[in-house]
């Protein structure tokens, strides 16, 4: 990437500098004794210059460094054909010893600039109505702090703010060898090449991300100088007020526009406008039921399950006893039902998912007082927190204990209206799912059957022992949803449907000549996973499945589709009844085809135990070789976890955190728990990570 130049229309301006001594008179080099001569400075300048051209800086005029750099920076500072400006001053800097102690810079003669860097930051900030650059300040000088950290800068409003400072050291300490410079021109190359990225879908670098990666460099070169450390200061942040994460510096080199990332057709903010625990990428891409060939939520291919749909969306719509479970195996479509089901009644997402939704049978209406929350890998706390957040809680409100069961209810009944909905799914891949069954929804379930109650609730969770006192009181109110129970027939008809749609679209089966074989395949594989011929016979000596028929299908048919066509429908349906019926047959029947990659599967295996929102690459260096059994005590190189990512996204599901790093982790708990259980494949391979 190092050799294309990023643009995004906008005028930007790189103004380095770097300040030698340059005394040549006897009693100049006494003065000037104690200070380094920072000859390397010009070269250290020029060359962030150069890194700076690749995002599409032009070269701002570099003054000579005998001549009066002040002026130089005074006249692109006020420049109003600058969008965005970075100036990057590598020099001493010297602390005034009297008036306001500002700092300045110290030209080559030894001498500090008449303006101190405040003044260049004021005549940013202190004419707001006139047209001045957005500018990024990298100050690789002795006392730099002191610029990062004005008050009267600090005090201003963050989306205000048109100067940012990333400098070498504190306002106290002292720069070393250049280390500021060297690490932005290291972290910036890295961007270039991308061995460090954020996630794709980000038009540009977040400058805090930038900021942090250059205190890191900074770090390791003062491990290997092993002399004295330094830290780097940055413009400081007011906690939870504002973020940064728009600032357009640095365009992001991994950008692709047309990412299918599961948000790329949606409100591009509904991720931040909704709960953090809601997640409503998990509910998006359930229920439109592609997650197996990565077609995020263009189109929805939900299918069957009518008389679930009809019965869950009367009670959506305040119909019934206010406590309900649906359940069964996994992978059988709990969170799909759920999925489209939330996607049609919240208000947030109603509107742009209705692509997901439109063609149920019977639709929910719209619920102005939903709440939503995907238990996965969170705990008790986590949960009741998001949901007071969602019933309008504030921090301030928070009780010094937390919140129970009592003070919930308080917050659903202090708002006049109709009775809140509740929805929490993958209960049973919540952290100590039980604890959260006993002190939060069974008391919640409870209230929610009771007449008058303000609340209603509705659990998804897999009929788990540990959970089997909620999944009970549902069954005895005649409030439960197994669908393990039902009929095979209809199973196998939605099933054909479901994988019909998926080969209708971008497939070489959806080609008029491959019609006929694109109908025996579906039945095929509906027949192998269901045990019900087409003509809705049981077959003799069927199993039922220990997974989801419609997980098992999307994976069997990935794995199809990566094969020669069959064109012969005889031989299509062939193919599709030679579907594995056990996922870990199905794993190690895809796993099988990336021998070239021998970091694929440590690499999934190491995802299996991620937490939260997942993994970002640069933890998966440090983890994966602990699933490779020969591999050396040492993080693998970040280009070969990049290559086993890219060939491993048909398991993913991407994450951004707050930062912008990409967040990895397995797009089904079914595939994690396998790969906890066999992380290498056979058992002679086996050891304790």
């Amino acid at each position: 990437m190092s050799g294309a130049v990023l643009h995004d229309d906008k005028a930007r301006i790189a103004l380095t500098i770097g300040l030698p001594l340059a005394s040549r008179e006897e009693d100049d080099a006494l003065a000037l004794a104690d200070l380094d001569p920072l000859l390397e400075a010009p070269a250290h300048a020029a060359a962030l210059c150069r890194v700076l051209a690749e995002f599409g800086y032009a070269e701002g005029r570099r003054p000579d460094s005998l001549t009066e750099p002040g002026e130089e920076i005074r006249k692109a500072v006020t420049s109003t054909g600058t969008e965005l400006l970075v100036v990057h001053v590598v020099a001493h800097g010297r602390l005034a010893e009297t008036g306001q102690c500002d700092l300045h810079v110290v030209g080559s003669d030894g001498q500090d600039l008449d303006d101190p860097v405040s003044a260049w930051i004021s005549l940013i900030e202190s004419h707001p109505d006139k047209l001045r650059p957005t500018t990024l300040f990298v100050l690789d000088l002795c006392h730099a702090g002191a610029a990062a950290t004005l008050p009267w800068h600090q005090e201003m409003r963050v989306g205000k703010r048109r100067a940012w400072v990333i400098a070498a050291c504190g306002r106290q300490d002292t720069a070393f060898d250049y280390r500021l410079s060297r690490a932005t021109i290291q972290v910036l190359r890295g961007y270039l090449d991308e061995t460090l990225r954020v996630d794709a879908s980000l038009a540009h670098i977040p400058l805090p991300t930038v900021a942090r990666e250059i205190d890191r460099t900074v770090a390791e070169l003062n491990a290997a100088a092993d002399d004295f450390p330094q830290e780097i200061e940055a413009s400081r942040i007011p906690f939870f007020t504002e973020h940064v994460d728009r600032l357009p510096f640095f365009p992001n080199p991994g950008h692709r526009p047309d990412d299918e990332s599961a948000l790329s057709h949606v409100d591009p903010d509904i991720a931040t406008l909704l709960d953090e625990a809601f997640d409503p990428q998990h509910f998006m891409l359930r229920g439109a039921g592609t997650e197996a060939l990565g077609r995020g939520v263009r189109q929805g291919y939900f299918h069957g399950r009518d008389e679930e749909v009809t019965a869950l969306s009367a009670w959506l719509n305040g119909q019934g006893p206010g406590f309900h479970v649906v359940t069964g195996k996994p992978g059988v479509g709990k969170s799909a039902l759920l999925g489209v089901l939330v996607c049609a009644a919240h208000p947030r997402l109603r509107g742009t998912t209705q692509n997901l939704w439109f063609r149920l049978p019977v639709k929910p209406a719209r619920n102005e007082r939903l709440t939503v929350v995907h238990a996965r890998r969170r705990d008790l706390e986590q949960i009741a927190d998001s949901i007071a957040r969602q019933l309008g809680a504030t921090e301030r409100d928070r009780p010094g204990s937390g919140w129970d069961t009592s003070s919930l209810l308080a917050l659903a009944q202090a708002a006049p209206g109709a009775p809140y909905t509740l929805v929490v799914d993958a209960l049973d891949e919540a952290e100590r799912p039980e604890d959260i069954a006993q002190g939060l929804l069974l008391p919640l379930a409870r209230t929610a059957l009771a007449a008058g109650a303000s609340l209603r609730l509705l659990v998804g969770t897999r009929p788990e022992p540990h959970l089997s006192h909620l999944v009970q009181l549902a069954e005895d109110k005649g409030e439960l949803l197994d669908l393990d129970r039902a009929r095979p027939a209809d199973v196998h008809q939605a099933l054909r449907q479901y994988i019909g749609d998926l080969l209708a679209l971008d497939t070489p089966y959806a080609e008029v000549d491959a019609a006929e074989a694109a109908s025996a395949l579906a039945e095929g594989i509906a027949t192998r996973l269901t045990g019900v011929d087409g003509d809705g016979q049981d077959r003799p000596g069927t199993v039922p499945l220990g997974w989801g028929e419609f997980l098992v299908a999307g994976l069997y048919l990935r794995h199809v589709l990566m094969l020669p066509t069959r064109l012969d429908p005889a031989a299509a349906r062939e193919l599709g009844l030679a579907a594995p019926v056990d996922l870990h047959e199905l794993l190690e029947l895809d796993l099988a085809r990336h021998t070239e990659q021998p970091y694929l599967r440590p690499l999934l295996a190491a995802l299996a135990h991620a937490e939260g929102r997942g993994m970002p690459e640069r933890v998966l260096a440090h983890v994966t070789p602990e699933f490779v059994p020969t591999a050396p005590d040492a993080p693998l190189p970040i280009t070969d976890v990049q290559t086993a990512l890219a060939q491993a996204r048909f398991y993913l599901r991407r994450d951004v955190d707050v930062d912008g790093t990409t967040l990895y982790r397995l797009f089904h708990e079914g595939l994690a728990e396998r790969l906890r259980a066999s992380p290498y494949g056979s058992a002679e391979q086996e050891r304790t990570p």
